[in-house]
């Protein structure tokens, strides 16, 4: 008798686990306890619910080389604008030769030359093409609702101050009267949130400073423009504060996030032979007129020259920081120091900006690729080493 109890014991333990165990899974997909925390910014599409992702791009064209969405994947052949160079190929389809189609050209990580596309138009096996690595920026597609969030909390902060500058990478900052201490300007906050550079990047390509019926002829950042604030450079140092910091930015990743994010500017450029998901045509940014009658975009580095960091520890010295905040530290321009015009003696090894300027052309969407290149790899120097200080307000 007490063996027969001890067994039913057993086989109550067992389902009453089983039970525990259906429902625990259950709860994980949401389907037991729906009552999360109202104020969670956990996006309605997590937890499986892709269709709530309006994001997310369909695969029916996916994996080849066809003229769409296939090319976040992989660096091509472009313009000087950035619009993929197509080309053409008899596709053979079952042993039929149909109409020409377009593609989009790889490039070859071995050879750095155009890969040549097989009879169906793919890159075939032996090839090896370039992935473009998009990091943390891979927030932007997220659905548009988490930026349109992350601008309306920006824009509370912005539209309340009183002077604009741009930082040491090119990152907004806000400034504020002190009426009360100093009665006098004083730093109120860098925008460093990644979604937010990103939110504001996202309406500076699409508008700049121009009112126009998509932004109901109310331009939200236009203001900028009396502070002398170009809205190009800016929007490369919002990019630089969304992108990964010990990374590189190319053109292919600028092209990208432009599309990942429907930033097509005020004057488009028409890829007649390249199509999104929905069999659309793909518009580019014109960097070379971005708007009618503009000139091209033109990079200039001499913009770091104005642009002062102060290290703490300069050839073994330390020069600490006094009770007014202030040191004795040398001080040198973020220009100089890049491109190697002092006799380094910080902490490490000098650092230089990714691209060399005789060697690169500085204009169009290889120009801006360079401006939030060159912001990554300061925001990456002077973020990571506590011993260097930027200067806002240094006059030499």
């Amino acid at each position: 008798m007490k063996t027969i109890i001890r067994y039913s014991r057993y086989v109550f333990f067992l389902l009453l686990m089983s039970c525990l165990t259906i429902l625990l899974s259950n709860c994980q997909k949401g389907d037991v306890f729906p009552n999360v925390d109202d104020d969670s910014d956990r996006p309605e599409w997590a937890g499986g619910n892709t269709d709530d992702n309006d994001h997310i791009k369909g695969n029916d064209d996916s994996g080849t080389t066809r003229g769409g969405d296939y090319g976040d994947l992989y660096v091509l052949l472009r313009d000087a604008d950035g619009v993929p160079i197509m080309t053409t190929v008899d596709v053979d389809l079952n042993g039929e030769i149909g109409d020409d189609e377009y593609f989009v050209q790889p490039i070859d990580a071995i050879t750095g030359t155009v890969i040549e596309l097989d009879q169906y138009g793919e890159v075939p096996e032996s090839a090896s093409p370039i992935e473009v690595d998009f990091g943390r920026l891979n927030i932007v597609r997220s659905p548009q609702s988490v930026l349109d969030q992350a601008l309306e909390e920006v824009m509370k902060v912005i539209e309340v101050g009183d002077d604009f500058t741009l930082d040491f990478c090119g990152r907004l900052s806000i400034w504020n009267y002190d009426l009360v201490v100093t009665d006098s300007l004083v730093l109120t906050k860098t925008i460093d949130s990644p979604r937010e550079n990103m939110a504001i990047y996202q309406y500076l390509m699409n508008y700049m400073y121009e009112e126009t019926a998509e932004n109901n002829y109310q331009n939200r950042l236009a203001f900028l423009a009396d502070y002398q604030i170009d809205p190009l450079l800016l929007a490369a140092g919002c990019f630089s504060a969304g992108s990964d910091k010990t990374g590189t930015v190319d053109i292919d990743e600028v092209v990208y996030i432009n599309g990942f994010l429907d930033c097509i500017g005020l004057n488009p450029i028409l890829n007649e032979h390249d199509y999104d998901f929905n069999h659309d045509n793909n518009y580019y940014w014109n960097f070379t007129e971005p708007r009618e009658g503009d000139a091209q975009f033109q990079y200039n580095r001499g913009v770091y020259q104005d642009r002062y960091i102060q290290y703490l520890v300069w050839d073994n010295v330390y020069y600490p920081v006094n009770e007014n905040g202030v040191s004795e530290g040398p001080v040198f321009s973020v220009f100089d120091i890049f491109e190697g015009m002092v006799d380094f003696k910080g902490i490490g090894s000098q650092p230089q900006f990714t691209y060399r300027w005789a060697d690169f052309d500085h204009t169009k969407v290889q120009g801006f690729a360079i401006a939030v290149d060159d912001a990554v790899q300061v925001l990456d120097y002077v973020h990571g080493d506590s011993n260097i200080i930027f200067l806002t307000n240094y006059q030499p």
